[in-house]
């Protein structure tokens, strides 16, 4: 798909990646985990050059020889990957916030829609970080239902928005299938946990490394 909008009048975004650097985040919650069962984590460079290579679960713990707990590792990650303890890890993406007002003053709708699965630890984080009161609307998205499912929340709780007027911005496969399910543009970030390589290969409609570099005024608003 690739066609010009008339006008961007609404960006949806992802929170993870494209605006929250999670890397340590995932890097202390996969070294407590190991640690937990007595297993030697590896470096955070190659534990996130693995992740951002969709390298399995089982193939990330072989590493350490601790492909036995694979079933309690992912149990332990879903219970502890959320919570604030860890969430302290996370950082700003470069630049976001200043992105985010100018988007903001120009007058564009922003839309954060998100897997997470607890709604009032996000809502701290965002304040924390003073993301909320650039944000207009917070979606909590079901991460069972992927990309269609976030297609389908926004399409439910902002029935008035036009895809032809939207740009969803995102860092992983689900992102692409979201806002091609949506029916907008899709702008990914190479910033994220998704190589560019893995990225380009599923043809977004555009690609670059991080919010700063994403120019809307390069959109015709004819």
């Amino acid at each position: 798909m690739q066609f010009v909008p008339q006008m961007i009048k609404t960006l949806i975004l992802d929170l993870d990646g494209p605006i929250l650097d999670s890397k340590l985040r995932h890097y202390a919650c996969y070294s407590q985990i190991l640690n937990i069962y007595g297993y030697i984590p590896i470096s955070l460079e190659r534990y996130w050059e693995m992740k951002r290579n969709r390298l399995p679960l089982k193939k990330q713990l072989l590493v350490s020889g601790a492909e036995a707990i694979q079933e309690q590792f992912l149990q332990a990650w879903l219970e502890k990957i959320e919570q604030p303890g860890l969430l302290r890890h996370d950082c700003l993406q470069l630049g976001v916030k200043e992105k985010l007002e100018e988007w903001r003053n120009s007058g564009l709708q922003l839309v954060l829609a998100t897997m997470r699965r607890f709604p009032e630890y996000l809502q701290q984080q965002l304040i924390n970080f003073g993301l909320n009161s650039l944000l207009d609307h917070v979606l909590v998205c079901e991460h069972q239902l992927g990309g269609v499912g976030k297609a389908q929340q926004v399409q439910k709780f902002l029935p008035h928005i036009s895809p032809s007027n939207c740009l969803w911005i995102g860092d992983t496969e689900v992102d692409i299938e979201a806002a091609r399910s949506f029916g907008c543009l899709i702008w990914v970030v190479t910033c994220g946990i998704r190589t560019k390589t893995y990225l380009a290969s599923l043809s977004p409609d555009f690609i670059g490394s991080d919010l700063r570099h994403i120019n809307l005024k390069s959109f015709s608003n004819n």
